[in-house]
């Protein structure tokens, strides 16, 4: 039997020379975070981290799946556009 109180965790690094606008197009993301989830978003030079916290293993995979596809499309979007 596990603790109820067991907290799970899942970082996502990824290096991109546009990793400003990817952050800056992810942050806001933040604000609608999910139920029992808890989200920190770094970024340092062309690396940006993503550390998702949560107490349900569910959350943690929906709130893992969302950041990732957010991502995705953000680098897309940035590689198709140049800048």
């Amino acid at each position: 039997m596990t603790d109820g109180n067991q907290m799970h965790t899942a970082t996502i690094v990824f290096q991109h020379p546009k990793a400003d606008v990817i952050e800056s197009t992810i942050r806001p993301e933040i604000r609608g975070e999910f139920q029992k989830t808890s989200v920190k978003i770094c970024r340092q030079d062309d690396e940006l981290s993503i550390t998702i916290e949560s107490s349900d293993v569910n959350g943690l995979r929906a709130a893992v799946n969302s950041y990732l596809r957010w991502m995705n499309m953000a680098v897309t979007i940035v590689d198709k556009i140049g800048g």
